[in-house]
């Protein structure tokens, strides 16, 4: 067989092998072969694999064979393995009994494939030397043109080796993020000039001819394949191993030993004595570097001899080093892997990390996204390795060694999932030392020390990102970690009660990333200078803004407000040029990124309302806000327009609703949340039933008596007022009051004004000021009256001469005309006239005995119009308020409203129970070992007997507070919630005594709120009875579950089914139903779940566990549910893995993505961001969400429009006088009556 390549052996090959393997698979059907026979046949294979087709033709046939066993082995339900139909038909005659050692026979024919990349294996055998010394063409054995092809056929023959270990996983099918070996095909077809040749070179005529040298050995039809050009879009890069798979020892039995060894192949060891001189930086980088200056003392590996093609094996190490990492992989919660496997693992992954074969290590990178993660014994032991082997990829741009064999896209987002699973190591684990593989090094490293060198290379990777995924995972990773980082320091060292790694930097020093403060900082000005160059892509700019919304919740130990200061100013920033953007730019994704802003600009001001002192913050606070309300600013190029002359002319209406959220939040809810109510209420839980039913002594009135004692107005801007001239029973202090209940688009307020006469610090009260005093006693002694004699000017004018100047004034009855001497006639008549009657009344008092009494003042008012005065005094009734305004197509500013309609009443109550926050619902759900059965996997939470995770109740308690059910005003997770205080008291739990599903919702439930999101955390379990048991069979009873998941979604909850306005509901007609508002589409709801084994995520089916929970009377189906998978690891760690979000299509929710893993201090807040976030993306992208601001408002203007009296100006005066007295006195009357 060796003979030139261009001879019969080799253009015969092909055909042979597909004769012989055709024949031999015959033989196994009909007769099977014997073992001297298979002895014989695995001898000729051993002489025969240097050559391609021998390999390839063994790799389709032990492929096909393969695909036969497992179809016998676990049946249909395996994973198919794709291979040729044709070499199909060759086994299909092969029985079952004899497809397992026709396998294993098969397998083994090829005899030790690693052997294939050594070429002194083959150059060196008797066999080889006896046939080139009898050859007078040939060159030295080593040089033979046909051992050129052996790294190709070693590549062969690992890349089939592959398959298998992919195959009896379950992963042929799945995406393979594979390595192109250009390198080794480039070196295959370039011919090598003789070097030793036996025979002089002249042919048998003597002449000097020169050798022509060998063609290429490479197939013509073989090009060096390139890279994928196009990268996947998700971020799960982790396999998907099928649940039927073998153990990874078992594989490792069978193939270990090849894998191993290929791994290893041209692989040296440098002695232990070389590192003894050689020291680490505190950081843990060597003082030398090892690849570029490899010491001397190098100890060749025993089994290999490299010295022939020193990178020829690279490929075939390549393959077997990613099969060897997808195997380990794939290991199955719980289960071991022997320690000597462990061992070889961790030495075949430091040599290819640490070597200098570019394709060994992205092989590595690419297939072990999960190493870091499965709770493999001793892993840690890679840490120094990784880390150096990230820091040559992550920070580097362009990855120009790595693009001829990998997509760098996926190179760098697997580099990525190692960093996010390697982050809360450093803290994890603090001062304990890191036990090296190698290379050994005498100065210990801790995980602590290699904290800086994680920061620094995650915010190294951002800076040089540019893939929008990638982004995405560093940025959530960034957030994951800083709240980890503020968490840490907060609980401090128990020991000295200090806290750890907190440092207060001086002046002009830079903060250090790897604190808290240090790596706020850092984060805030990247992603500030970022966010222009990231404004075309939208899931980036949402995982950004995001994040800094996340920064903003973070408990930092700040010694200035500088860096917040700086973070509202580049938001603000932000706002504007997205703004001024050119009109074609202006699309759905700007304005939802512009939304965004507005909403992470609101999460900033109420986390911080001490910048609000700052003048210069308010003022650019307010001027966003008027631009987003108006589109415009007042003070643009020193010119200044007023507020009224401005033309309304927003981006859009959703910029506009985002404005005006965020301006009800400065004013309203400011420094003033949570309100003495609790955070699970931003309004009063007073109405007029409450009010009126405190004031009688707590007799029970029906809202529909207790309307009838108010006066209702509506204003144009959007709010109702409810006044109430009555005390409320409050005797002591008897002064006019007047009782408000304003309903606005925020919510419900209610406030009570008095018109007091004095301060409340006055000693004084009130009856003292309305107490008459005494007068002086009148003067009763009168004396004879004399007329006195007036004159004009003194006596002395007598006497002065008179000039000519005082005579140039005319009297009066010389200069008038006919018409003015008839007025002043007139005039001296009526003066004459009021004479007359003065001396008439002077005559009648003196002829009177009696003497005139003096004059009091009257006596106080008991009656006040205090709701006309309120009005009047807030400037609500003048003239032009109850007017229409023509000019601005808008109706009168204030208008009355009629009470007395029996549908008033009902349609309060549907305002009141309109949500003034984003309503959310998170469902918690526990998967032992093994479930799938939806009652099996409620029972976890139902029996309190059967044992969980001791931190999954800790995890409970921290998604949010334990509130009962029946004393909780704000959102339940149900379609009844909103304002209306409860009624009755539920008793106090003992978690102690109760399974967590105490918490499905039906007495308690956890709950979660903030400024602008309720959210509600319910645990379903089993009715009690649950499965019941009918003829020894078990089956679920005929009744629904009680949960009600009518709002789950995270949009903003329409109307309760059981609300009085639901028109289905008999017992309450309606006159003439509202208009019906903008219904939102439901999001889906969104799942937690509490996996003891990771692989539960393939089988969780959200639909089947929720299959007979009720929704409405009908049966819930769940489209596209969001699941967020938590796997508690044995190192104390916990794994997340997010399923139902699309990277490309509505973007990655900050922080947890898939692949992370977390603390457990930080699991809670950092799974409950992460809900919260998601919901928040869902309403971004729903066309039909409407705020909840704008829902109430449109709310309060159907009511106005409804029940407004119709009536003209003076009716309206007329009725706000008279009214007001009678309604009043009918108040004081029945409160007196029900008293």
């Amino acid at each position: 067989m060796h003979v030139p390549t261009d001879g019969l052996a080799e253009q015969l090959c092909e055909h042979l092998m597909q004769t012989f393997f055709t024949v031999w698979m015959g033989s196994c059907a009909r007769c099977f072969p014997t073992p001297t026979m298979w002895k014989t046949s695995q001898i000729m294979v051993a002489r025969w694999r240097h050559h391609s087709p021998v390999v390839e033709w063994w790799s389709r046939i032990i492929s096909t064979l393969t695909s036969r066993l497992l179809e016998t082995m676990h049946g249909p339900s395996f994973p198919q393995y794709n291979t040729n139909h044709e070499e199909l038909k060759l086994v299909q005659n092969i029985s079952n009994e004899q497809i397992a050692q026709t396998w294993f026979r098969m397998l083994h024919i090829i005899s030790d494939p690693v052997e294939l990349c050594n070429s002194n294996k083959f150059s060196k055998s008797p066999l080889f030397i006896e046939r080139s010394l009898k050859s007078d063409s040939f060159i030295d054995p080593s040089q033979h043109p046909c051992l050129r092809m052996l790294p190709y056929i070693f590549l062969k023959v690992m890349k089939g080796i592959s398959s298998l270990v992919d195959a009896f996983l379950g992963l042929s099918s799945e995406k393979k993020y594979e390595v192109t070996y250009p390198n080794i095909l480039m070196q295959i077809s370039t011919p090598i000039t003789p070097t030793n040749t036996r025979k002089s070179g002249k042919n048998k005529k003597g002449s000097s001819v020169p050798p022509k040298p060998p063609s290429s050995p490479l197939p013509p039809s073989t090009n060096p394949p390139t890279p994928t050009t196009t990268p996947s879009n998700k971020v799960d890069m982790h396999p998907h191993p099928s649940p039927l798979r073998p153990h990874v020892n078992t594989l490792l039995h069978l193939l270990g030993g090849w894998l191993f060894d290929a791994a290893l192949a041209s692989c040296q060891f440098e002695q232990a004595s070389a590192y003894e001189g050689r020291s680490r930086t505190p950081s843990g980088v060597l003082a030398s570097n090892l690849l570029t200056a490899p010491p001397s003392d190098m100890v060749a590996n025993p089994m290999f001899d490299g010295s022939d093609f020193p990178e020829s094996s690279d490929a075939g190490r390549a393959e077997s080093c990613g099969a060897l990492c997808r195997l380990v992989c794939c290991k199955r919660t719980g289960e071991e892997i022997l320690p000597a496997y462990l061992a070889r693992f961790y030495l075949v992954m430091s040599q290819g990390l640490l070597g200098d074969s570019r394709q060994v290590t992205a092989s590595i990178l690419l297939n072990s996204v999960n190493m870091m993660r499965i709770d493999l014994p001793g892993v840690t032991c890679l840490l120094p390795a990784l880390l150096t082997t990230l820091e040559s990829i992550l920070p580097d741009r362009d990855l120009q060694y790595y693009k001829p064999y990998v997509n760098t896209t996926e190179l760098r987002r697997a580099s990525i999932h190692l960093l996010i699973s390697m982050l809360p190591l450093p803290l994890h684990y603090n001062t304990m030392e890191i036990e090296e593989i190698w290379p050994p090094s005498v100065e210990k490293l801790t995980f602590q020390s290699t904290r800086k060198r994680l920061l620094d290379l995650l915010i190294g990777s951002l800076q040089c990102e540019t893939d929008a995924v990638n982004t995405q995972m560093i940025l959530g990773a960034l957030l994951l970690t800083l709240h980890d980082s503020a968490l840490f320091e907060s609980l401090g060292d128990s020991a000295n009660g200090s806290p750890l790694g907190v440092v207060q930097p001086n002046e002009n020093e830079v903060v250090p990333i790897d604190t808290a403060y240090g790596l706020f900082v850092q984060v805030v000005n990247l992603v500030s200078q970022k966010l222009d160059p990231w404004k075309s892509d939208i899931t980036v700019t949402l995982s950004a803004l995001e994040l800094l919304g996340g920064l903003a919740k973070a408990r930092i130990n700040m010694p200035d407000n500088h860096e917040c200061r700086r973070a509202v100013h580049e938001l603000c920033s932000y706002i504007v040029h997205q703004c001024e953007r050119p009109p074609p730019h202006h699309k759905r994704e700007l304005h939802s990124m512009i939304v965004s802003a507005f909403h992470t600009l609101s999460i900033w001001l109420n986390e911080h309302p001490y910048l609000m002192k700052n003048k210069e913050c308010l003022n650019e606070v307010l001027e966003i806000i008027e631009l987003g309300v108006t589109g415009s600013k007042s003070r643009v190029a020193g010119s200044v327009v007023m507020k009224h002359e401005k033309e309304l002319n927003p981006v859009s209406m959703r910029v506009l609703e985002a404005a005006e959220g965020l301006l009800i939040i400065v004013f309203e809810h400011l420094g003033g949340f949570p309100t003495p109510c609790t955070p699970s209420t931003t309004c009063s839980l007073l109405d007029e039933r409450t009010l009126l039913s405190h004031a009688s002594g707590g007799h029970d009135i029906t809202m529909s008596e207790a309307v009838k004692r108010f006066r209702y107005f509506s204003l144009h801007n959007g709010a109702l007022l409810s006044l109430l001239e009555d005390n409320l029973g409050n005797e002591q202090e008897p002064v006019p009051t007047v009782t408000m209940v304003i309903r606005g688009v925020s919510g419900r307020k209610v406030w009570v004004g008095q018109l007091r006469q004095t301060p409340r610090e006055d000693d004084m009260t009130p009856d003292s000021y309305l107490t008459q005093h005494d007068r002086p006693s009148p003067l009763l002694d009168r004396e004879i009256p004399t007329k006195p004699h007036y004159r004009t000017f003194p006596e002395e004018v007598d006497n002065i001469p008179l000039v000519n100047a005082d005579v140039s004034i005319p009297l009066l009855s010389d200069v008038p005309d006919p018409q003015q001497i008839i007025e002043i006639l007139n005039l001296g008549k009526l003066i004459e006239t009021q004479i007359q009657y003065d001396e008439e009344v002077t005559r009648q008092v003196n002829a009177t005995p009696e003497p005139m009494h003096g004059c009091n003042p009257l006596p106080p008012t008991n009656e006040f119009q205090s709701a006309r005065l309120l009005l009047s005094h807030m400037n609500h009734l003048t003239l032009g308020s109850v007017k229409a305004n023509v000019d601005e197509r808008r109706g009168p500013d204030l208008v009355m409203l009629t009470s007395s309609d029996p549908c008033f009443a009902t349609d309060l109550l549907s305002l009141d129970t309109t949500p003034s926050r984003h309503h959310d619902t998170v469902f918690v759900f526990y998967v032992k070992q093994g479930q799938t059965n939806r009652d099996e996997i409620l029972r976890n939470v139902s029996d309190p007997g059967i044992p969980l995770h001791p931190a999954f109740g800790e995890f409970l308690l921290s998604l949010g507070w334990v509130v009962p059910v029946a004393t909780h005003p704000g959102w339940n997770g149900r379609g009844s919630s909103g304002m209306n205080s409860a009624e009755t008291t539920s008793d106090p739990i003992n978690l102690n005594d109760h399974p967590p599903g105490v918490f499905n919702g039906d007495e308690y439930l956890l709950y979660y709120a903030d400024c602008g999101t309720e959210v509600a955390f319910i645990v379903p379990r089993l009715p009690p009875g649950g499965a019941v048991e009918v003829d020894g069979e078990e089956s679920r009873p005929t009744m629904k579950l009680s949960l009600d998941l009518s709002a789950t979604a995270s949009v903003t909850s329409q109307e309760s089914p059981t609300s009085p306005t639901n028109p289905t509901n008999p017992s309450l007609p309606r006159k003439k139903p509202l208009t019906p508002r903008p219904q939102a589409t439901p999001d889906a709801p969104i799942a937690l779940v509490w996996a003891e084994t990771y692989d539960c995520f393939e089988s969780f089916d959200v639909n089947e566990v929720v299959a007979d929970l009720s929704l409405d009377g009908a049966d819930l189906k769940i489209k596209d549910p969001v699941v967020i998978f938590i796997h508690p690891m044995e190192c104390g760690l916990f794994r997340l893995l997010v399923k139902g979000q699309n990277a490309t299509k509505g973007g990655v929710a900050a922080p947890l993505v898939s692949g992370m893993v977390v603390s457990r201090r930080g699991l809670g807040g950092a799974v409950r961001m992460t809900c919260v976030n998601i919901c928040n993306r869902r309403r971004l992208g729903s066309d039909n969400h409407v705020p909840p601001h704008v829902k109430r408002k449109q709310a309060i203007n159907e009511i106005s429009s409804k029940y407004q009296r119709r009536c003209t100006q003076p009716d309206f005066y007329t009725s706000i006088f008279t009214e007001g007295i009678m309604t009043s006195s009918n108040n004081n009357e029945m409160l007196t009556a029900q008293s």
